[in-house]
């Protein structure tokens, strides 16, 4: 694998990584247009999977014939894109990746939702839009239950084959993003009133919010802000009294090392992260515009109070 430029530095011990095998095939798309920009559709596919589970992927993301291009998943790759992992262990999931018209959006379908068991639609979506992956339609899918890294590992793998070049801080609050939704949405997995999906709009609010602040004062959120939007955000989705002030701080410290990153200000990053509210139906407007003044003073209290028996 080519080295990619300026990233993961000093986060990886270790340099040599395994070249992927890239099989070219038709130049033909899935609805027979051709994209000349981005080629063909890839299939980015776990590399431990057997031949026949490799033919069960294939024929459950829809993909026959030669109209596609192909790259194995490994777990090298992994640590190199999520800068986390094993570089010995299985990949099994897999993702489809096609590319779509600017200002279409990120749009994710598992298709094996019993077999994805820790990353969720949205919070795929949220961390391709965080690392700066557009306008892509992704289907993915495994032929038994896994966490589903190798899928994502693939997503960013795709593009890099394409010659995306990925900003490395980015990268870095992505997976971050990924891994804080992921590991509160299964402490949180037997509260009969928590809804994961409720998490996954809550870090779409935070991020789309500190945008906001960032647009209308052309800098970054103080530390009193960024806890205001993440409370906010909380209230909104109806988590604010199911989350712990542990959990709460870190999806705080995210926001906070996500408003540092070169998204902020991004147009594209805002119009991608408004076209996923959108297809999700979830509004991203100012959260508290049709509050009285009396409610949102009572709101900022509870959540000064809040932070103040945190740090107490």
């Amino acid at each position: 694998m080519k080295k990619l430029k300026k990233f993961l530095i000093g986060i990886l011990t270790f340099s040599l990584l395994s070249v992927p095998t890239l099989t070219i095939a038709s130049s033909a798309s899935n609805d027979g247009v051709i994209d000349e920009r981005w080629g063909v559709p890839i299939l980015a596919h776990g590399a431990n999977l057997s031949d026949d589970q490799l033919n069960q992927v294939k024929n459950i993301l829809g993909v026959t014939g030669t109209q596609f291009d192909s790259v194995a998943v490994t777990g090298a790759d992994m640590v190199y894109f999520l800068g986390s992992g094993n570089p010995n262990t299985s990949m099994y999931s897999s993702a489809l990746i096609t590319r779509r018209a600017v200002g279409e959006g990120v749009e994710v379908s598992i298709l094996t939702p019993n077999d994805i068991t820790r990353v969720t639609e949205v919070q795929y979506a949220n961390a391709m839009i965080t690392a700066g992956v557009t306008d892509a339609l992704v289907e993915i899918a495994a032929p038994f239950p896994v966490t589903g890294e190798a899928a994502l590992t693939g997503i960013y793998l795709a593009f890099y084959e394409r010659g995306y070049e990925f900003d490395a801080d980015r990268m870095e609050v992505a997976q971050q993003e990924l891994e804080i939704t992921s590991s509160i949405a299964g402490e949180l997995e037997n509260h009969p009133d928590f809804n994961s999906e409720d998490l996954d709009a809550v870090l779409l609010e935070v991020k789309n919010n500190l945008a906001e602040i960032y647009d209308a004062a052309g800098e970054i959120a103080s530390n009193e802000e960024v806890q205001r939007v993440v409370g906010e955000a909380l209230e909104n989705n109806g988590l604010y009294d199911l989350i712990t002030p542990e959990q709460m701080q870190r999806i705080a410290g995210f926001a906070s090392r996500f408003q540092l990153t070169d998204a902020i200000r991004s147009p594209e990053f805002r119009d991608q992260l408004t076209s996923l509210a959108d297809r999700i139906g979830m509004d991203v407007g100012s959260l508290l515009g049709n509050i009285s003044r009396d409610q949102a003073v009572g709101f900022f209290a509870r959540i000064a109070n809040w932070f103040r028996n945190l740090f107490n």
